[in-house]
């Protein structure tokens, strides 16, 4: 009887040795006791990455669908939608030359030829600014001046040509930033010196400062000097910081939806879906308030110095305060936040009185309308610029002319 029993443990033993040894040869009974083959790791990840193939797979057909039954939706249109009183993206003649950005909403097309855009020729090179030849990474030797501001510095209608006459205006009239790079070429030859433009229309300091912590590594700049102003008092239903948000997630669905037309067009539907269900806000708060005014520009200051650049914060220019007092009043605030913040960091501060509402009327010669310095009062932007660049010191070892 013991016996038995042994033989019939060693038979189970046996049998158990002969499965673990099908197993370990590729198969194993079923269910049923039928042989079957165990999954290899290669056909367990083809079959785990099944439902994600479907899954791309109709992506790429919502997306071909969009594409072929419904109209394009450009990048700009969806970012900027909830912007859209921002900036005058497109004029009367029904011309822009904007693009999306996924981090700064809008910018300037790059590669434009005399594009005129609301009585201003623009130009811009392959990397979407207002400058005369590709900037790229700075050559040894080159010193370069980058001006980060709004419409003032990108120069609004200036030059001012007229859409009918589109050859006609005066090639010498020409924004500060391009006037500071001709008379420091002149007055340096040989000498291989960049004043960039880092300017948009309808920037405040918020983008100013996110578009330069973006590009000043390859920028390598020696001196940056930074105007933002009217566009940061504008008021609207809430600020800039809360409406075109900088955090990784935000940028990388609107990075998404710039490539997508069927992010595009959701976007758009949602958009315009909260805006039909619930009435407007009012317009109250200022895309930036003075603090933070003033905290963005000290930080333009502070990064620039980080990479080894001086820096010149630039007062708000303004013609008067008489057209639009409220609006004036909250541009002094502004300018008089700044210059306190830069005079208690120890940050050089540049205001031009001659362009500022305290000059009033004598500004009326010198704007070609409430906000934006005409082609003379760029020359006077130029020439304040070159003085405080010779007094301070700012560009060693240049020879920086007095005035124009």
């Amino acid at each position: 009887m013991a016996r038995s029993k042994r033989h019939e443990r060693e038979a189970a033993k046996g049998v158990r040795a002969k499965d673990a040894r099908e197993t370990d040869d590729g198969i194993s009974p079923d269910a049923k006791g039928s042989p079957r083959r165990a999954l290899t790791p290669r056909r367990r990840a083809l079959y785990l990455s099944i439902p994600y193939l479907v899954l791309v797979a109709l992506l790429v057909v919502v997306e071909v669908g969009t594409r072929v039954v419904l109209p394009n939706v450009s990048p700009l249109e969806s970012l900027v939608e909830s912007q859209r009183t921002q900036s005058n993206f497109v004029d009367r003649e029904r011309v822009t030359i904007f693009e999306g950005d996924p981090l700064l909403y809008w910018r300037l097309k790059p590669n434009l030829r005399d594009a005129i855009w609301d009585f201003t020729v623009v130009s811009t090179n392959a990397e979407g600014l207002r400058h005369g030849g590709d900037v790229g990474r700075k050559e040894p030797g080159t010193l370069r001046v980058v001006c980060v501001g709004d419409s003032v510095t990108f120069g609004y209608r200036v030059p001012v040509v007229w859409p009918d006459r589109p050859n006609d205006y005066n090639r010498d009239w020409l924004p500060y930033p391009q006037l500071l790079e001709k008379a420091l070429r002149a007055a340096n030859p040989g000498r291989q010196i960049e004043v960039v433009s880092l300017a948009v229309p309808g920037y405040t300091s918020y983008q100013g400062l996110l578009w330069l912590r973006r590009d000043i590594e390859w920028l390598e700049p020696d001196v940056v000097t930074a105007c933002f102003g009217w566009n940061d008092v504008g008021l609207r239903p809430a600020s800039d910081r809360e409406l075109m948000p900088d955090d990784w997630t935000h940028v990388t669905y609107r990075r998404l939806v710039s490539h997508s037309q069927a992010l595009a067009h959701l976007t758009l539907w949602m958009q315009r879906r909260r805006a039909a269900k619930s009435p407007p806000k009012p317009a109250t708060t200022p895309r930036v308030a003075p603090a933070d005014f003033a905290a963005n520009m000290l930080e333009i200051a502070r990064l620039a110095e980080a990479h080894g650049a001086r820096v010149v914060l630039i007062g708000t220019v303004y013609r008067d305060a008489v057209t639009d007092p409220p609006e004036a009043a909250r541009v002094r605030e502004t300018r008089d936040a700044l210059r306190a913040a830069a005079n208690s960091r120890g940050v050089p501060y540049l205001e031009i009185p001659e362009l500022t509402e305290g000059n009033y009327p004598a500004t009326q010669n010198l704007f070609g309308e409430l906000i934006h310095p005409n082609n003379v009062g760029h020359r006077v932007m130029a020439n304040a610029l070159l003085k405080f660049f010779a007094a301070y010191n700012t560009l060693k070892g240049l020879n920086v002319p007095q005035s124009l």
